[in-house]
């Protein structure tokens, strides 16, 4: 490597360009920088980034051979989630991930609530019928108010409290499994904690918040959709593949389920020809649950804050794998 630092940013099309990610590694950085955009697929990586410093990503999964190709000492996300940067491998070469936490909590927690809401509502459905030429309050029946329903969620970090503390005050009860935490933990939060069966037994909206890991890779498959009630929701702003789509697919199908509302999904973006994008009973956005004009930029100032702080070897918050530092 020579004395200038290079970082590639591999999918710049994300932000529609990389001015800002430029802006703040000149201002942080003591030694002469370069900050490019290089649009690639994680398998394109060896052969069209070079030798790199840092790689950034927003989405492009970043692998062993990618990090052996480039020779960089940082992978940083753009995101919270990191399911698809081989981290062991990362560690094991001194290559030090990161990833931006807490950014954009109250966006998601709005998010949730808002596609949730608009199930409950029967907006979408509304909105069919009308264009098709009804004019009848019966369309999206039956419409229940919040005071009835359970709003549950599947894992129960900060953006799923953000959005319980908004769907406790229209008047939902709130539920979360979360293995990872203790029930007083959830508890503390407002929310009464249940085992994932009961979850499903209980949820009239079920908000997807946990990780893409081998374990939760299709946790709501046919059996557990099959325990939520013929007239609840499912929202995920998670991860698509934590849902079986065929099997959502088919409940929907059957009028097993009232609806989902999902901001992510198993092939993104999808093609074109995915059924669920033609459905009235389902919402589709695009991995936009963390957009807000504050969040972008803050997503960007604190990704490259912990970028640089992690490339200087500093243990900083954002830092997955510590142990890549010493």
């Amino acid at each position: 490597m020579t004395d200038t630092v290079r970082a590639v940013m591999l999918d710049p099309d994300w932000f529609g360009d990389v001015d800002a990610e430029r802006r703040h590694f000149r201002e942080l950085l003591d030694r002469e920088v370069t900050v490019e955009g290089i649009d690639c697929t994680e398998a394109e990586i060896p052969g069209a980034v070079g030798e790199a410093d840092l790689l950034l990503s927003h989405y492009t999964g970043v692998s062993a051979a990618a990090m052996d190709a480039t020779g960089c000492s940082v992978v940083s996300r753009y995101a919270t989630g990191i399911d698809d940067i081989d981290v062991p491998a990362a560690t094991e070469r001194g290559v030090r991930v990161t990833r931006v936490p807490s950014y954009c909590d109250d966006e998601v927690g709005s998010h949730i609530v808002s596609l949730a809401m608009a199930l409950v509502r029967g907006l979408p459905m509304y909105d069919a019928a009308t264009e098709s030429g009804a004019w009848q309050w019966k369309d999206a029946a039956p419409i229940r108010p919040p005071e009835q329903l359970t709003f549950g969620f599947l894992a129960f970090g900060n953006k799923a409290r953000a959005a319980a503390e908004r769907a406790a005050a229209l008047g939902f009860d709130v539920c979360a499994h979360d293995p990872f935490l203790d029930d007083e933990e959830i508890t503390s939060r407002g929310a009464t904690p249940v085992g994932f069966e009961k979850l499903l037994d209980e949820s009239d909206v079920l908000s997807v918040n946990t990780p893409l890991t081998p374990d939760t890779e299709g946790m709501l498959d046919a059996d557990a959709l099959a325990r939520l009630d013929e007239d609840a929701v499912v929202v995920n702003t998670s991860r698509g593949k934590v849902i079986d789509e065929d099997a959502l697919l088919a409940a929907l199908e059957a009028d097993e389920l009232r609806g989902a509302g999902l901001d992510v999904l198993a092939e993104e973006p999808p093609a074109s020809g995915n059924p669920l994008l033609a459905r009235d009973d389902v919402i589709v956005t695009p991995h936009a649950a963390w957009y807000s004009t504050e969040s972008e930029a803050t997503l960007r100032r604190r990704g490259t804050e912990i970028a640089v702080a992690a490339y200087n070897g500093e243990h900083v918050d954002g830092v997955v794998n510590p142990d890549a530092l010493e």
